[in-house]
């Protein structure tokens, strides 16, 4: 694969993706089979040349030459010919779903690693604000005014920050090959994701996101399904009409030597075969097609419903811990911060704080990204923006 600069965006990375899925790939050939079983679907019967020699040896030898031709019947042709076209339509509606799929699949990816990059900026500042006050701590012990304990409680502190940003390092590194697995590369050709993680607090209902579900691929399809199986019906009651054949050619007497026209008809009596039991299938099928339909539509409405969910959760959670849990944290941590270099609080207190602070912004960095995976999906399955009314 060619190579990425440092920087990859959302939209390059579903671009690189659609172009270069194998699932996608494979889904663009089957529609081009079924084009070509299209056009095998409007070819008539071959003529078939056919010929025999009758006593051979003897002096009344007779031979003959003749040429023979199936006529389709029951208009076979046409109606073979509608039910191609719908399995091309089919097929058509199948690669739209995968393209979603493959976009949406990698859409989710990118969200991860824009959120572990985030974690890491923040365990970043984490470790060197536990550094700064093991290094605060470590002077008030050489000065006598602390216990060499609360040195190793801050020394501890700095370890498992350390170990926390290794941790989530490591994360990234799995998350950046997952993502570039989309578009086939055996490891991350990029640097970084460039992204967003902002989020709005209006959501529209799930009433109005419900009513934009039938251009979804796997419930649109069903139309085009529908009218294929009612079209092979339709060629199965043709079939049961059976066909002409009608031949013409010429005969040899080889003792009289005498050369006569030959001209045959036939034609299948139907007593037993009227194709009643690919009709009966047909016509079940065309029944099972409605409620494979109806089971589709409440499989995609399942789905938006629990990705709706799962944005209603993510938005409530936000709106708390932003409005109110980080605001209070930040406010928190930098009085007995104060506090503590003042005499007024001890170490427990001030580490309690710093836990509190960074784990507050960490889980906003996981709600963030828990809301975008969600609307990332609800768009692929309603096929707009989230705010696009």
């Amino acid at each position: 694969s060619v190579p990425y600069a440092g920087e990859l965006t959302l939209r390059e990375a579903v671009r690189r993706a659609l172009r270069f899925s194998p699932a996608l790939e494979a889904a663009a050939i089957e529609v081009d089979a079924k084009r070509a079983e299209t056009a095998q679907a409007g070819l008539r019967p071959n003529p078939v040349l056919g010929g025999d020699v009758q006593n051979v040896g003897q002096n009344v030898q007779e031979s003959t030459l003749e040429l023979s031709q199936v006529i389709l019947l029951g208009g076979k042709r046409l109606k073979r010919i509608r039910a191609a076209e719908f399995d091309v339509g089919v097929a058509g509606w199948d690669y739209e779903a995968a393209r979603l799929r493959v976009a949406s699949s990698t859409a989710e990816a990118f969200v991860d690693v824009l959120a572990s990059q985030r974690r890491i900026d923040i365990l970043g500042e984490l470790l060197d604000v536990a550094r700064q006050l093991s290094k605060a701590v470590s002077e008030r012990v050489d000065a006598g005014s602390v216990s060499p304990v609360e040195l190793k409680r801050t020394e501890i502190e700095a370890i498992r920050a350390q170990a926390q940003l290794n941790q989530e390092k490591a994360l990234l590194s799995v998350l950046k090959r997952r993502l570039a697995n989309n578009w086939g590369a055996r490891s991350a050709d990029f640097g970084y994701v460039q992204g967003d993680l902002a989020t709005s607090n209006h959501l529209p209902s799930p009433d109005q996101l419900s009513v934009l579900l039938s251009s979804n691929p796997d419930v649109a399809r069903w139309t085009t399904e529908m009218m294929r199986r009612e079209a092979m019906l339709n060629l199965a009651k043709a079939n049961r009409v059976p066909d002409l054949t009608i031949g013409a050619g010429v005969r040899n007497l080889k003792d009289a030597d005498e050369t006569g026209a030959v001209v045959g008809l036939s034609v299948p009596l139907p007593f037993f075969d009227r194709n009643q039991g690919n009709i009966a299938a047909a016509q079940t099928r065309v029944f099972k097609a409605r409620r494979e339909s109806m089971a589709a539509r409440i499989d995609v409405n399942s789905q938006l419903l629990e990705a709706y969910g799962d944005l209603v959760v993510a938005s409530r959670q936000l709106e708390a811990l932003e409005k109110q849990v980080l605001p209070t944290a930040r406010e928190v941590y930098a009085d007995t911060n104060k506090g503590y270099l003042d005499g007024k609080f001890d170490l427990l207190s001030v580490l309690d704080a710093q836990r509190t602070l960074f784990s507050t912004r960490l889980e906003i960095v996981n709600a963030r990204a828990e809301f975008h995976k969600a609307k990332v999906i609800i768009e692929a399955l309603i096929g707009r923006g989230l705010y696009e009314f």
